[in-house]
């Protein structure tokens, strides 16, 4: 801006007040520049060199225009001086430069000073810089935007509570207008679930501190209550008294629900709604405690629900569900109200029984779960029949903390799986059998590299001629402390454990290692048979690490047979189907062992790619005393010779069965009356140098 600025020309006062002018004139904080009446600076004061940048000296003789900054047009100077000329005033807002080029507005003043005739003298202008005030004030605009679009609700009130001032936020949670609220205290909002106490603490804080911060629970227009987070500040003026108080809070609805929902999620089952282990661990100290005092016994039941995989597996994951969700609201039906049902996980389910005099209370509970148990589930398209393995732990007999109960629990529940012979109570025979199964799991990892494990082998001998068709390996474990172990004891804790992968492969590389050393001394052997675990069977890569054996070993895969137990893949048979496929084409033969004794899906047993097929031995114990299972044989034998199936009947212990197999046309036999498993050696010795004919 051009400021054209008038300087005062003579004036005609008492000479006494001169050195107060002067004064005046020197420490004004507004600057004041004096120009002759052709607008040449004559005279500028301490505070124009402040402002501007300029000292006296370098504008001395120069323009106003000096200071102009080009933000004003040339009307915006015409229209000035007009009214300069024609009022011998001017006063507005304008923007000028300061030497460093820094361009600033300042609130100019201009007069024209004339003498006692009229004449002209002198310009006069004085000037603030608007520099601090337009930075004030665009704060301020900026606080009430802020004020006022604030996320957070905002309420001001004066030292009596009385409400003042409300932000739209205000009105959106809580439905009040600022019309509606101010006026009110925030009694307004009261819920009424928090005590006189809690407003005593708020209170207490906001004396003590000048602020208070917290959740608390408030009620909207509606009359709904709602949780809110609120900061109150206390504000005071420069001599330290109260002013003013400000609320700030945020309505936290959502936050809580979702809190809720973690809480939830951390402490109950998303399918039954049943309490997780952590929350039944937690409800149960207090009932433990409180059994101590009052020498109450405690049940824990340990329920497993039998073949449930393969519901999942065949029905889908969605029966499964329906399954669990039912088995949750029949145990709630078998217990009273004080017990706790509770779901560990996939098919397991753990029952607490308060205030217990006996076991035998537990067993009647169980027995209960059991009834209930024998009604079909609801599975959508089918109806789904179930049993369960229960276990019995009692506080404080087994236990004195829910781990120890549900250990032992679980160990009884297995004992009941393994027995089926119903609900199982604890007891330190049980105990004692787990110590030792823990042992052998332990134990039965280094048990082939330790040289433990030794495969024996049991004839298969044609019925008709005696000759040797074949053999089947059989694992051992024999244990320099406890002997010789059962296939029975060790071969489902390899299963249980995932051993039986590689326990599998090591014995099917035994086998073909044998092979190979039968070979090199020229001994003919029609083949081997190895079984082959379902677990084992899981592997994504079995036909290749087969592959791979059979090459290091040397040996033909057609002297291998591969046996598979006839349940073994009903839960995803076409899975099955292909991967026999590729062993078979890789040279392999394969039997089903124990047929006839699971559940057949003879629909399948067509397409499998099978060469053999083994009765179970539960047939041939009754073969000759029992007309149903001498049908069973004879159909099972005329079905695998139509299949074109060679048929091995497995358990021949006596002259009679083997006679009578003969009869049917059975093409081998396996047994006890043929021979016993035996090493390598004995059955070379017996059988391959001079094969001998069956007894």
């Amino acid at each position: 801006m051009s400021g054209y600025l008038a300087s005062a020309g003579d004036m005609k006062h008492d000479e006494t007040l001169w050195p107060l002018y002067a004064r005046i004139y020197r420490d004004s904080q507004e600057a004041i520049m004096i120009t002759d009446s052709h607008a040449r600076i004559v005279q500028v004061n301490p505070s124009f060199s402040r402002i501007t940048g300029y000292e006296e000296s370098e504008v001395v003789g120069l323009t106003p225009s000096v200071l102009k900054s080009d933000c004003q047009s040339p009307d915006f100077y015409a229209r000035m001086w007009a009214a300069i000329h024609l009022d011998g005033k001017w006063k507005g807002e304008i923007w000028n430069r300061r030497k460093n080029g820094e361009v600033y507005p300042q609130w100019l003043s201009i007069s024209a000073v004339k003498d006692e005739a009229g004449q002209l003298q002198n310009y006069m202008a004085m000037f603030l810089d608007l520099t601090e005030y337009k930075s004030a004030a665009s704060k301020l605009r900026l606080h009430a935007q802020v004020f006022s679009y604030a996320s957070e609700g905002i309420m001001i009130t004066d030292t009596s509570l009385k409400i003042l001032s409300v932000n739209q936020a205000f009105t959106v949670v809580t439905g009040y207008t600022e019309e509606e609220a101010c006026g009110h205290t925030p009694a307004l909002l009261r819920s009424g679930r928090h005590g006189r106490d809690f407003y005593d603490r708020m209170w207490e804080s906001l004396r003590e501190a000048g602020r208070w911060q917290g959740e608390i629970w408030n009620r909207r227009k509606s009359g709904e209550l709602y949780p809110e987070f609120l900061t109150i500040t206390t504000l005071r003026d420069e001599q330290g008294e109260v002013t003013n108080y400000i609320g700030m809070f945020k309505d936290i609805t959502a936050r809580k629900q979702a809190e809720d929902r973690l809480k939830y999620l951390a402490h109950y089952d998303m399918l039954t709604g049943l309490p997780n282990r952590t929350l039944l661990q937690d409800m149960l100290q207090d009932v433990m405690e409180g059994c101590r005092r009052t020498g109450e016994r405690l049940g824990v039941l340990f329920i497993d629900l039998d073949r449930f995989k393969s519901v999942n597996d065949s029905l889908g994951h969605d029966a499964g569900d329906k399954v669990l969700r039912q088995m949750g609201e029949r145990l709630k039906r078998a217990v009273r109200a004080e017990d706790v049902v509770s779901r560990l996980g996939g098919d397991e389910f753990i029952v607490v029984l308060r205030s217990l005099k006996s076991a035998d209370e537990a067993l009647e509970t169980a027995r209960r779960v059991t009834e209930l148990m024998a009604r079909p589930f609801d599975g959508a398209d089918n109806e789904i029949y179930m049993n369960a393995s229960i276990g019995i732990s009692m506080y404080p007999d087994h236990g004195k903390d829910l781990e120890s109960l549900m250990q032992h629990a679980d160990l009884a529940m297995y004992e009941a799986k393994s027995q089926g012979a119903g609900p199982q109570l604890f007891n330190e025979g049980i105990g004692g059998a787990f110590s030792r199964k823990l042992r052998l799991e332990r134990e039965l990892r280094f048990a082939a590299e330790r040289g433990e494990l030794q495969l024996v082998y049991q004839p298969q001998v044609g019925v008709e001629s005696g000759r040797l068709e074949g053999m089947e390996s059989l694992l051992r474990w024999r244990h320099p402390e406890l002997g010789a172990i059962s296939p029975s004891e060790f071969i489902p804790i390899a299963e249980e454990t995932g051993l039986i992968r590689e326990i599998g492969s090591w014995v099917l590389g035994e086998a073909c290692k044998q092979l190979g050393a039968w070979s090199r001394r020229a001994r003919t052997v029609p083949a081997i048979a190895v079984n082959l675990s379902g677990k084992q069977f899981m592997a994504p890569d079995l036909a290749e690490t087969f592959r791979g054996i059979v090459r290091d070993a040397g040996c033909d895969p057609h002297q291998i047979v591969l046996e598979i137990t006839e349940s073994f893949g009903i839960v995803d048979m076409d899975s099955v189907i292909g991967v026999l496929r590729e062993l078979k084409g890789m040279g392999f033969r394969v039997a089903i062992d124990d047929f006839g004794k699971g559940y057949s899906a003879l629909g399948y047993l067509k397409q499998l790619p099978i060469d053999i097929l083994k009765i179970d031995k539960s047939f041939l114990s009754e073969l000759t005393s029992d007309p149903k299972s001498d049908a069973l044989t004879r159909a099972i034998i005329q079905m695998a010779q139509g299949m074109e199936l060679r048929v091995i009947a497995e358990g021949v212990e006596t002259p009679a069965q083997m006679a009578r197999l003969r009869e049917l046309r059975c093409d081998i036999a396996q047994g006890y009356y043929i021979d016993r498993p035996m090493p390598a050696g004995e059955l070379e010795a017996g059988y391959l140098r001079s094969p001998q004919r069956a007894k």
